[in-house]
Formats: C-alpha cells, sequence, structure tokens
C-alpha cells in the first residue's frame, strides 16, 4: 500500500496541502480530481520526488517512498528531437521484458514505431509516452492526464491497458473529464482544497456525479 500521512506543502505563503493523509492500495485504480490549481500535479511532483515534502510521510509498504518506485506519466511527455518511436521505447522502458511489453502496448494503440516523434499528433505522442511508461515494471504508476489529445477509440484502449495490466500494482491518475475517471477507478480522492479530501468509492460514483453535475448547475443560476 503507498501511504501518505500528514503531508504538508506550500508555495511561499500560498499553502497547497495542509497535513493530508492518502492511502492507494495494491491492485487497485484511484482517481484523482479538482479544480485547476488544486494541487493534483503538484501531489505527483511530491511523489516523484521533483518535489520535497515540507513534513510529513510517503511509504510504500512501510518503505519510504524512491523514484526508482514509480512510473510516472506527465500531462506533457518530453522527447528528444529527431527520436522514433522505438527507440523512445528502448530509451524509457529499459530491460528486455519491458521493451517488448512495449511494443505490445504500442500495437494496440496503433502507433507508427518507425517514424519520428516530431511528425506525431498530440495524441500520439501521449500514447508513445504511456505505452513506454506503463511498460516499466514498477510498483506505483501514476498518470497525470492520460486521456489528453487522445481520439475516443485509445482512450478505449488505454484504459483496456490499465485494467489488464495494473494488477499487483498501485494505479493513480487525473483527468478533467469525470466519467474517464469513473469509467476505470476503484475509488475517487476529491481533492477540494489543502484540508479538505473527499473519497468515494466505486458504488458511489453515480450519486457523487450527480451531486457535481448539481453543484455546477447551482452555480451557474446564482450567477445569472
Amino acid at each position: 500500500m503507498l501511504e501518505i500521512k500528514n503531508l504538508s506543502f506550500s508555495f511561499g505563503q500560498k499553502v497547497i496541502y495542509d497535513q493530508l493523509s492518502l492511502t492507494f492500495p495494491i491492485s487497485s485504480i484511484t482517481g484523482l480530481i479538482g479544480k485547476n490549481g488544486v494541487g493534483k500535479t503538484t501531489l505527483f511532483r511530491i511523489l516523484t520526488k521533483v518535489y520535497r515534502n515540507q513534513s510529513g510521510e510517503v511509504t510504500f509498504n512501510g518503505q519510504p517512498v524512491t523514484p526508482n518506485m514509480i512510473s510516472f506519466l506527465p500531462t506533457d511527455p518530453y522527447f528528444y528531437p529527431y527520436m522514433k518511436g522505438s527507440e523512445y521505447l528502448d530509451i524509457v522502458a529499459k530491460d528486455p521484458s519491458e521493451m517488448i511489453q512495449s511494443r505490445v502496448f504500442a500495437s494496440q494503440l496503433d502507433l507508427p514505431l518507425d517514424d519520428l516523434i516530431d511528425n506525431y499528433s498530440t495524441g500520439m505522442k501521449k500514447k508513445i509516452a504511456f505505452a513506454a511508461i506503463f511498460a516499466q515494471s514498477r510498483p506505483i504508476v501514476i498518470l497525470d492526464e492520460p486521456y489528453n489529445g487522445v481520439d475516443l477509440e485509445s482512450n478505449e484502449a488505454i484504459k483496456y491497458i490499465i485494467h489488464q495490466y495494473g494488477k499487483d500494482r498501485v494505479v493513480i491518475l487525473s483527468s478533467h473529464i469525470l466519467s474517464t475517471i469513473t469509467d476505470i477507478s476503484d475509488r475517487i480522492y476529491h481533492l477540494q482544497d489543502a484540508k479538505t479530501v473527499s473519497s468515494h468509492p466505486k458504488e458511489g460514483f453515480e450519486a457523487f456525479a450527480k451531486a457535481m453535475k448539481t453543484q455546477l448547475m447551482d452555480k451557474f443560476s446564482d450567477s445569472e
């Protein structure tokens, strides 16, 4: 289990997290939602040690989390220029079994591996990064907006891969599209502010989505 205990983090005077505690079980997919600026990407950067947490603990099965435990798909993956899809897979997926698995994923996502990534569309770039990252044999997988720019058919392929190959791992993903979270997650954390997080199990997703829609409609009604 991945555990975050009493995590606090600030940018200057702006408090992002104040004593945040969350748990992420193994063999479970956890969705993370919240409005822009609430700190979803910041949390991912803390988990991957891009940012240092200012207080609190982050552990996996009781041991401090290290970067080599985590496969991380950022919102905007970086690619070296003049690199083919196959070359990217070989760099990110380092051992032979990972290289083979990444090519299986790339095939399922209809990616032309002999083409330059410079010539890929936005969605294709996200898919090649996903294929490489998800093939890594690490116990924690973090996917920041994995569906951005990806067509509907590829969305379904990505969800299938996550379901089929996410077993025995902790999988965390964020999305601005609620349906892509409720379709695949076993649980959702709704980050509302530095202190407020609500947890919603799978059986409560429909009621949660309805409440979110009602809240949004009421907000628009009040502004008229």
